[in-house]
Order: structure tokens, then C-alpha cells, then sequence
């Protein structure tokens, strides 16, 4: 992993954590970034050791040398989980397949590239010449979505063997409490009857969250009392924090920045929006559905991610006066539904995908 910041793959690491039995299954961390990140305190808490290599675009040699001084001197885990978007760095499966951990899993949770990566073009490239050794050095291949799996392994010879891990949360969590919303929306200064849009991101370019504002000022004519809820940081948080200003929406968007209690702020949302390029399966519209909100996205994230059957797709492309049309139809259709039985009994319960991730672990899948 890259590291432990509060982001969606992040987040589902420390989900299956939570859930685990630590006395059965421990986990240690192995990350390619500096320390810091927000979840390894409590991941320490847990048990959990944490180890960082040094960055590979700093030194090649030193990064694998890094790589094989570890492995050679942990060689005894019985499996390792490299949790990736793509296939650019797959050499901790190389060393660990070298010093003999018998279980070793990619687990792809995007379904492309970032365009505005730093040598995009590089990043592809490496990707798609990797996917020869897939085979070689995994043992099992997983994916949160089918789209996420045919990023990772089509054209690998193992398609056909990879398998799906839902995306599982700790669904009850998630159940509405009127209480919960009525103290989120006095923290933020938000009426009683306001209308809130909610999202869940990082701020970067694939997350498109300034698409939000356009569709924020479209609703705005209509609904003056209407607000953006926009939870997370980012490189691009600057830029839609001027947009919104030079909109003269300031007062209408609410920057939460980096939040440890997003179930406590879905609450508070009306619907969610979710305008990205492209994902594999959010882990955010998993909880949005759990916290029974309507959900407007983007037609090129995974259709998989509707478990309840109220995600509505929208095309990218759309003008913004469309996705605000449909996001008061949408909303209006669906009111606030108990989606939690629902989402348990489609296996994406934390309990659930616990379980199938153990018996991968102990070798028995």
C-alpha cells in the first residue's frame, strides 16, 4: 500500500481490521510512504506493525534492496495483500514469492489510471507489460468490482480465476438518527430544512468535485438555502474553493477537510453525488446506500456499486442543468430508504467479506 491516509482502499483495509479476529488473523503494514498517515495510530492500537521502504521513485536500487532486506527477514507470513490501483509496482509479490510466503494476493480497487499522474504515459505502459508476470507472482487474483477486474487481469491468463471482494462496511453503523443529523447540521451552521448535497473524496482531478459547484449553482437558482457538503483534502481543494467563490457560492459549500467521522455526516446529507472520471467501487457509495441516501453518479463507475437500486448513472458529459434536474427527481423518488438489509444480505456486510478474506489467508480458497 501506499500508506495509511484516510482514503477509500485505505479505508476498507482498516474496515476488514476492525472486523477481523485479531487473535486469528493479525496484520502488519508494509507502505511505500513516509509515516504520518491517519489511520496508523490506530492500526498500532490494534496490534499491527508497520514498516516503510524507502520511495521508489527516489532510488531504484535502494527500493528493492529495501524489498529483499524484508522479505528475506519476514519471511514467514502466511500471506501478503498488495492492495493496488494498478499493476505499475508488483514487485513486493516478486520478493515474496522469492522467499517463499505460500499465499500472495492482488486486490485491484480502480479501473484505471489517473490522466494528470505525474508520467502518466510511463505508469500505463508498465502496467500493461506487468501483466505478463501476474500469473508468476500472485497466487490469488481479487477485485472490488468487475470492472476493477478486468483492469487489473484481463490479458493475463487468469481472468477467469479472479474473484470479487465486496467492498464490506459495518452496516449498522449507517441506520438513521434524526438526533445525529439535527447536531452535524448545527456544527456546520445548516438549517433544519436545508437541502445537502454530500460527497466523499479526495480532492484530485479524477474526482472531479468541480463539477459539483456547476451543479451546485444550477440548483442554487432554484433552491437558495441549498448546500455542498464536501468531506475530504487535496491537491484540487484550492481550486474549487475559488470556483465556488467566484461563483458566489462561498457561503453554500462547507470544506469538512479530513474527517474521522463520516458516518456521523451522512447523516446530515439529503443525497450524494459522486461526478468521478473513474473509480472501481467506491467504498463511499457502499455507505452512502447504507446511510439510505439517493445516489447520483458518474455512468463510469461500476455498476456494481448499485446495491439497492438507488444509484442513478449519469453521463459525464451532461451538462450540469441535466445532473441537477435528475438529483431533485432522484431525491424526490426516494425519500430516505432503510437500505441495510438490503446491502447485508448482497455481501457487502464488513462480516461478510471478512470471512471470505480469512479463508484466503489460511490457503483454503
Amino acid at each position: 500500500m501506499g500508506g495509511l491516509k484516510r482514503g477509500g482502499l485505505e479505508t476498507f483495509v482498516m474496515n476488514m481490521y476492525r472486523s477481523i479476529d485479531r487473535n486469528e488473523i493479525q496484520f502488519d503494514f508494509l507502505l511505500a510512504q513516509v509515516a504520518g498517515g491517519d489511520y496508523e495510530e490506530e492500526a498500532k492500537s490494534f496490534g499491527a506493525n508497520i514498516y516503510h521502504l524507502p520511495a521508489r521513485n527516489k532510488g531504484y536500487k535502494a527500493y528493492h534492496k529495501a524489498l529483499d532486506d524484508f522479505f528475506r527477514e519476514h519471511h514467514d507470513y502466511i500471506a501478503i495483500h498488495e492492495h493496488i490501483s494498478s499493476l505499475t509496482s508488483i514487485d513486493p509479490a516478486y520478493y515474496a514469492k522469492k522467499y517463499g510466503i505460500p499465499v500472495r494476493i492482488f486486490h485491484s480497487h480502480s479501473s484505471s489510471i489517473q490522466k494528470s499522474l505525474r508520467l502518466h504515459w510511463v505508469h500505463t505502459i508498465l502496467h500493461y507489460i506487468n501483466k505478463a508476470k501476474v500469473h508468476t507472482y500472485a497466487t490469488h487474483y481479487l477485485g472490488c468490482s468487475d470492472k476493477a477486474l478486468d483492469w487489473l487481469y484481463k490479458y493475463t491468463g487468469v481472468r477467469s480465476k479472479a474473484m470479487m471482494v465486496n467492498n464490506g462496511i459495518d452496516c449498522e453503523q449507517y441506520t438513521f438518527n434524526e438526533t445525529i443529523r439535527a447536531e452535524v447540521r448545527q456544527e456546520f451552521g445548516i438549517g433544519a430544512d436545508d437541502f445537502v448535497i454530500g460527497h466523499v473524496g479526495r480532492f484530485i482531478p479524477l474526482k472531479n468535485q468541480d463539477f459539483l459547484v456547476d451543479i451546485l449553482a444550477e440548483l442554487h437558482k432554484t433552491m437558495p438555502s441549498i448546500k455542498l457538503l464536501l468531506v475530504g483534502e487535496g491537491d484540487t481543494m484550492q481550486e474549487v474553493k475559488t470556483k465556488a467563490e467566484l461563483a458566489g457560492l462561498k457561503d453554500a459549500v462547507i470544506f469538512t477537510g479530513i474527517r474521522s467521522d463520516v458516518v456521523r455526516l451522512m447523516q446530515a446529507m439529503d443525497t450524494f453525488v459522486m461526478p468521478s472520471w473513474f473509480e472501481g467501487l467506491p467504498v463511499s457509495l457502499v455507505e452512502a446506500q447504507a446511510a439510505g441516501l439517493p445516489v447520483v453518479a458518474s455512468d463510469t463507475i461500476s455498476h456494481d456499486s448499485d446495491i439497492t437500486g438507488t444509484i442513478l448513472f449519469k453521463s459525464i458529459n451532461e451538462p450540469a442543468a441535466n445532473w441537477a434536474k435528475c438529483i431533485e427527481e432522484w431525491k424526490e423518488k426516494w425519500g430516505r430508504p432503510d437500505n441495510i438489509e438490503q446491502i447485508k444480505k448482497a455481501g457487502f456486510d464488513s462480516k461478510s467479506t471478512v470471512k471470505q478474506l480469512v479463508e484466503i489467508y489460511n490457503g483454503n480458497v
